[in-house]
């Protein structure tokens, strides 16, 4: 297959470029105009572009254009950037974003915990370098989504976090329960702003 539209693709390409030497009289057009050039016979009526080639920059061969799915996750990360810790009204709304760039933003994201008011209790990595899910899975995946946005300052005053829980848990649920409780019975906040 691959080497029928190679054929066809050139084949195309020297009759768009006898077609135009003889039309206009000039000498024949570059080979970079002729290759970009659509095909009408293959494939729909475009020739397939090889956009790893493309997006290189321009000192290693190729056209230095971004790749525009990766820039997308870089502004939804720096959107989720700004909604944890911009205080304009917009930041409260809910932004859609790949899941690759919550991802990115998890891993990148590491909190450290001082009054709690600015940490999310069950999704920030903010005990030990891991978020609550790493710990606990089975503790988790108990809590329901509209209630994952509780602040560490809010879940442990009066120890309001298994109030979360909503469904029983397994043995290994309990298990891992019992472990979280003791890790954050002896956790204590500070004064100062999370970081």
């Amino acid at each position: 297959m691959h080497a029928w539209w190679h054929a066809e693709c050139n084949k195309q390409t020297r009759f768009t470029q006898s077609k135009l030497s003889q039309t206009k009289g000039g000498p024949e057009p570059s080979l970079a105009s002729t290759r970009l050039r659509p095909c009408k016979q293959v494939n729909g009526g475009n020739c397939l572009v090889s956009w790893e080639k493309v997006q290189r920059p321009l000192e290693y061969g190729g056209l230095g254009i971004l790749n525009l799915e990766y820039m997308s996750w870089a502004l939804q990360i720096r959107w989720l950037w700004l909604a944890k810790t911009d205080e304009r009204p917009w930041s409260g709304l809910e932004v859609p974003v790949h899941q690759n760039a919550k991802a990115l933003f998890a891993i990148a994201l590491h909190s450290h915990v001082g009054n709690g008011n600015d940490t999310y209790f069950w999704t920030d990595r903010w005990l030990f370098g891991c978020c609550i899910e790493d710990l606990a899975k089975n503790v988790c995946a108990q809590v329901p989504q509209r209630l994952r946005n509780r602040t560490v300052a809010a879940a442990l005053h009066d120890q309001q976090w298994p109030s979360d829980l909503q469904g029983g848990l397994s043995m290994i649920g309990l298990f891992e329960y019992f472990q979280l409780w003791d890790i954050i019975q002896d956790f204590m906040l500070s004064p100062n702003e999370d970081s």
